[in-house]
């Protein structure tokens, strides 16, 4: 097999459209780059509202199911009073 020489045009124009390939391929790359960084961007800051709102319902959750308040609620709206010392027993297995 016969490999023909390349003209000078030839190899200026093969070099050139190489240079080319790669410059557009560099942006390309950097575009996306970019474009992940950003999209990490907006996650991180939803995940960090998301993770401010579940804290902020824990605490609602504790204040709703303090035994103080489970107390108060007992007494004054079901009119529920704790067993009288005498009345209880126990039990041995």
């Amino acid at each position: 097999m016969r490999i023909l020489p390349l003209s000078p045009l030839t190899l200026t124009l093969l070099l050139a459209l190489a240079l080319v390939s790669s410059g557009l391929g560099l942006v390309w790359s950097t575009h996306e780059v970019r474009a992940g960084y950003a999209r990490l961007q907006e996650l991180e800051l939803q995940r960090w509202q998301l993770q401010e709102e579940y804290t902020r319902l824990l605490l609602e959750i504790n204040t709703w199911a303090a035994p103080h308040r489970i107390n108060q609620i007992a007494s004054s709206k079901l009119f529920m009073l704790p067993p009288e010392l005498s009345l209880s027993r126990v039990v041995e297995p």
